[in-house]
């Protein structure tokens, strides 16, 4: 940490306020957080990547829970906004375009909406549903005929109320054409040896085992061999 710290605040002398090593700390990918007390080389074996955290993420903290034993993640349960009526006991209809107020405990109220986000890029204003009628100015923008019919609601319909410029990249990014293929062998034993060294299983004793039932050269065996051991070995436990 100190070599980085010191590289870092001799480059950037100029440029930002000095870091401190007492802001840092190491965690191993896959692996424990290391306290600064702690030295890098009765840590780290060969090959092991790391991470350079703040000193606001989880690290000592997350040691004495892993002392502690296993325990499952909070559960965050949102808290649902409220809607705010105005003095006439209204709310504002949030179907895309619509903008009316409506009584939400009196008779349905039709009303003509978009059904999708609009989408802001640049200078020019549109809604995704109706990418034909522009508009630059936003009070034209605003005056776009919705092109669908339905009732006033206080419940939005998408969870973005508008789109820019990245979600239009993102559509029309290339789509790979071994996205749905199968995972690499060498991908799975990977995966697998980092999940094992984060629950302390040595990595060496890891590689020893799979260059074993390697020996054959197929490394897709070597997985579904290792997957029925794990699964026995956790079968064994219930």
């Amino acid at each position: 940490v100190k070599l980085f710290v010191d590289h870092y605040n001799k480059k950037n002398a100029e440029k930002s306020s000095p870091l401190s090593t007492d802001d840092l700390h190491l965690k191993i990918v896959g692996g424990d957080h290391l306290d600064n007390e702690e030295r890098v080389r009765e840590s780290l074996k060969a090959g092991d990547e790391c991470y350079l955290l703040g000193k606001d993420s989880e690290g000592s903290k997350a040691k004495s829970e892993q002392a502690e034993g296993y325990k499952a993640a909070p559960v965050c349960t949102p808290v649902e906004k409220k809607a705010v009526k105005n003095a006439d006991g209204k709310l504002r209809c949030k179907n895309f375009g619509c903008q009316k107020l409506f009584d939400p405990d009196g008779p349905p109220q039709e009303c003509q909406h978009h059904k999708a986000a609009p989408i802001f890029h640049e200078t020019a204003k549109w809604w995704s549903c109706c990418p034909d009628s522009k508009a630059y100015d936003f009070d034209e923008f605003m005056k776009i005929p919705g092109c669908t019919q339905g009732f006033c609601t206080n419940e939005s319909q998408a969870k973005k109320r508008f789109l820019g410029g990245t979600d239009l990249r993102a559509d029309s990014a290339p789509v790979r054409l071994d996205a749905n293929a199968p995972p690499d062998p060498r991908q799975k034993l990977e995966s697998m040896r980092r999940g094992l060294v984060a629950v302390g299983v040595d990595s060496a004793l890891f590689e020893k085992v799979a260059g074993k039932l390697a020996q054959n050269g197929d490394l897709e065996q070597v997985c579904e061999v290792l997957k029925g051991r794990f699964s026995s070995a956790l079968n064994n436990l219930q």
